[in-house]
């Protein structure tokens, strides 16, 4: 028996949906408390203002993908082994989380708000530029000294390798967001799988 939405989850869940189909200045705190059933004073029984909700949509967003990493005693086995098996490992969970509904809807929003909300700019840039940049840098010098793949730049190489996800993100989440999610990311995870292959096999040690 599933429990009843509190009504703070109702307006967060209502928030996402209408942030993510007309963007987050397009949305009036009266819009979601219509889309929730109530008015709109009582939001802010809830949220001080639209910006309090945007603020926990973000760290709803940073506490799921930090389920997406690979725990650290499987990571140093993983990382003396194939790069295959890193990516796939880490590709399984990063799936799973983004078979979540919210989490395509929140990513949308990034995508479509990170040119006019300096808020969301700034968030994209630091967490999902920056940070996996860093993060993929760090594996691939480990690989390099493990003698796992080729002494490249391992910078240049997380760059390369990371960038392709960000373009098909863009490509599915922004120019051709679909009604039929379950389709399209099975889709994109293949294609991100071939760019995998192609990027991972050019650099590991036959």
């Amino acid at each position: 028996m599933t429990s009843q939405k509190s009504t703070k989850e109702k307006i967060f869940d209502v928030s996402i949906d209408l942030f993510s189909q007309k963007g987050f200045n397009a949305v009036s705190i009266r819009q979601i408390g219509r889309g929730v059933g109530i008015r709109e004073s009582s939001i802010y029984n809830h949220y001080s203002n639209k910006e309090a909700i945007l603020d926990s949509i973000l760290s709803y967003f940073i506490k799921e993908m930090e389920e997406t990493g690979i725990p650290e005693d499987e990571m140093e086995i993983l990382l003396k082994q194939s790069p295959e098996m890193f990516y796939h490992a880490g590709s399984k969970m990063f799936e799973e989380r983004m078979n979540n509904p919210q989490m395509i809807k929140i990513w949308r929003l990034l995508l479509i708000e990170m040119y006019h909300n300096p808020k969301i700019k700034e968030f994209f840039l630091k967490e999902l530029i920056e940070a996996p940049i860093e993060a993929w840098t760090l594996i691939f010098t480990m690989m390099i000294e493990n003698k796992v793949i080729k002494p490249v730049n391992p910078e240049r190489l997380a760059r390369e390798y990371f960038s392709y996800a960000i373009y098909l993100l863009i490509e599915n989440f922004v120019l051709k967001y679909p009604d039929n999610p379950e389709k399209f990311l099975r889709v994109m995870f293949d294609d991100m799988e071939e760019h995998m292959k192609f990027i991972l096999e050019s650099v590991k040690l036959k």
